[in-house]
């Protein structure tokens, strides 16, 4: 019960604080089709405007994603249905106010996230201390933090693979057997690509009879039906899940050394860079397997030795002198640990051949995002009762992690890519060359461009030159020629990227300068600025409370 407390704490910490430092905006071309996907449901249908769409046979435009993630948000697209009617606003502007409502569904998926990952570390055996700081670093020094800014899927297909990794593998209790097919449900729904990685977190169930298994495989059942009528309904085949080409080994044409590379070191992309936690998961997996063997017993001599001294002895040194054989544990979780490192195996040998294994555009490895939460699993298992250097070097590595979500948590990622020249983008996906720079070259990381503009945009504000929106809920004609930001791009592709986000071109580079803040975009619209800013301080407050309540729920657990 006292775990339930704490996870309770974490997760309304994290909300407020993930509320405090939203966006409020959707944006990025995925991102926007999922939003008019929820809109369509709303109104029994699942055709949407045309973007990043595929035509249907019956002329129609649907999104190439899948429908689960659309389907967890549809409450909350009715709670912005509602408000926005309530408002009575311009369609334009009601379109931008049910955005921002859908902004955070995200920020209750991750929040929800880190609150169960903290209920499966201590499930798994680890103290309150490691378990609270493993969560910590998941949620905020990695970029999960800029990903609960954002309408993608990524954080629903993290949240249903470790419910289904921790579900299979305590499988023998009824609640967490249900947990798991729930997380397979989640997953696979949310991306039919996400199947194999389910099926690999199911790899505990062996250990367990088929009737243990029933609810995983009835999940596969219902979600692989779902996938079936959901391509029949849009288009008329099952053979069709949107992703063309994408979804045939034709995609699969990047050498794999390139892929590797640049998923785990690029400058650009690296999980060590985005994450640098992550590399204390190989001393956690270590230490699993280590600290279970049994020592070598000891001469017959000197145990009767030991134990005639035994009672001579502080008791912090009993244990060392007699050689106890320690308490045996972790048991649940090397059995689940094989399962982590194939999804990461796996994970690395096909997004590094994909042709767009950069996942752009995002900020950092979108691809291998889902797996970063079971991998803090060992992660956490290398913070049980470290060792000072290890200690230090967990707290250097979270701080550098820290500092990079700042500037991704601070700058939109797709504001970056504008004043890097990435976008609109000049080459095709498919092109080898395809923002190569940006990936492979330090001087152009993403990273220092984030940052660069961060301290930048935040001197400027500190002197009072914010950007002012001239086009607020649809792009202004008059406009729709200006702005650095579209310079290099056509015509055509300047209507449509006025239309997805909403603003007129010279709006969109005025917001180059912009920090990604939901009240500060509120504030350059034109609303009260003082205001909006007490309040995001005063949520961020009652954020950082509830991390201190959560911590002190933590140490009454202990």
């Amino acid at each position: 019960m006292r775990v339930t407390v704490t996870a309770r704490w974490i997760f309304l910490a994290a909300l407020l604080i993930f509320a405090a430092t939203g966006g409020g905006r959707i944006v990025g071309s995925d991102e926007v089709s999922m939003f008019e996907l929820d809109r369509a449901i709303l109104h029994g249908r699942i055709d949407v405007p045309e973007g990043a769409t595929l035509q249907g046979p019956d002329g129609r435009f649907y999104t190439k994603n899948a429908a689960g993630q659309a389907l967890l948000a549809l409450p909350l697209a009715g709670v912005a249905r509602l408000a926005t009617d309530a408002t009575h606003l311009a369609p334009a502007r009601r379109e931008l106010a049910e955005r921002f409502v859908m902004s955070f569904f995200n920020a209750i998926v991750t929040a929800l996230l880190l609150a169960t990952f903290y209920r499966i570390a201590r499930r798994f055996g680890s103290g309150t201390g490691a378990a609270l700081a493993a969560t910590a670093m998941l949620g905020f020094t990695t970029p999960l933090w800029v990903y609960a800014k954002s309408f993608m899927a990524e954080p629903v297909e993290a949240l249903g693979l470790l419910l289904a990794l921790a579900g299979a593998t305590f499988a023998d209790q009824r609640g967490w057997r249900w947990a798991g097919a729930l997380g397979v449900l989640i997953t696979v729904s949310s991306k039919l690509g996400m199947l194999p990685f389910a099926l690999i977190a199911m790899l505990p169930l062996v250990a367990f009879p088929w009737r243990v298994r029933a609810p995983f495989l009835a999940a596969l059942v219902v979600v692989l039906a779902g996938h079936f009528a959901y391509d029949v309904a849009r288009f008329h085949t099952p053979l069709e899940t949107g992703y063309g080409r994408q979804a045939t080994p034709a995609a699969y044409g990047t050498p794999l050394w390139v892929g590797l590379y640049g998923l785990l070191l690029s400058s650009g992309k690296g999980v060590v860079w985005f994450a640098p936690v992550l590399l204390l998961a190989p001393a956690g997996w270590r230490k699993l397997h280590r600290m279970h063997r049994e020592p070598r017993p000891m001469p017959v001599l000197a145990r009767r030795a030991a134990e005639r001294l035994r009672g001579w002895l502080p008791e912090w040194l009993r244990p060392t002198l007699t050689r106890e054989v320690p308490e045996k544990k972790w048991e649940d979780l090397r059995r689940a640990a094989p399962a982590i490192v194939i999804q990461w195996a796996l994970a690395l040998l096909l997004y590094g051949t994909f042709e767009h294994w950069a996942g752009d555009g995002s900020f950092g490895p979108r691809y291998l995002i889902p797996f970063l939460a079971p991998a803090f699993l060992l992660v956490m298992v290398a913070l049980q009762h470290p060792s000072r250097a290890l200690r230090r070097t967990a707290q250097v590595l979270a701080l550098a992690g820290l500092l990079v979500q700042v500037g991704g948590v601070g700058i939109h990622f797709g504001a970056q890519m504008r004043e890097a020249g990435d976008y609109p983008y000049t080459r095709a996906l498919s092109d080898p060359r395809f923002m190569s720079e940006s990936h492979f070259n330090p001087a152009f990381s993403p990273i220092l461009g984030h940052w660069r503009m961060l301290v930048r945009n935040t001197r400027e504000h500190l002197r009072g030159e914010r950007p002012r929106l001239e086009s607020v809920g649809g792009a202004s004609a008059a406009s729709a020629t200006g702005g650095a930001g579209a310079t290099s791009a056509s015509p055509d592709t300047t209507r449509a990227t006025e239309q997805r986000i909403g603003i007129s071109a010279a709006d969109q580079s005025r917001l180059l300068h912009a920090l990604d803040l939901w009240w500060l975009y509120a504030a350059y619209a034109g609303l009260p600025g003082a205001p909006l800013a007490a309040v995001a301080t005063l949520i961020a407050a009652f954020g950082i409370a509830s991390a201190m309540r959560a911590r002190a729920a933590a140490r009454r657990e202990a």
